[in-house]
């Protein structure tokens, strides 16, 4: 049985909206595919996720240096942590301050 993402995550921090998109995006889930996962142990599933994590971040630094070789260290750091959260808005109340 499949419990749906607001019955995990406590409804303060569930957009709706958002959670829809992702099922959407992401389709029906395939029940061999969960099978699996559950047969796993908690510390097998943590070490998956980590190197998926990893993964994600070297993709991102990748293609944020292919795309923009001039940026400062701190601009790439910034736009990496940006898209790692979802967020554009990280880092921007920084960068419009004047220089000190």
């Amino acid at each position: 049985m499949q419990r749906a993402m607001s019955e995990e995550i406590p409804s303060s921090q569930v957009n709706e909206d958002e959670v829809e998109r992702l099922r959407r995006r992401l389709g029906p889930y395939d029940p061999r595919q969960v099978a699996i996962w559950r047969a796993m142990s908690p510390a097998r599933r943590l070490d998956l996720v980590g190197q998926m994590y990893r993964f994600a971040l070297e993709t991102v630094r990748t293609t944020e240096r292919q795309r923009h070789p001039d940026l400062s260290p701190e601009e790439f750091k910034w736009r990496v942590i940006r898209r790692m959260h979802g967020d554009l808005s990280l880092g921007r109340a920084r960068e419009l301050e004047p220089d000190a």
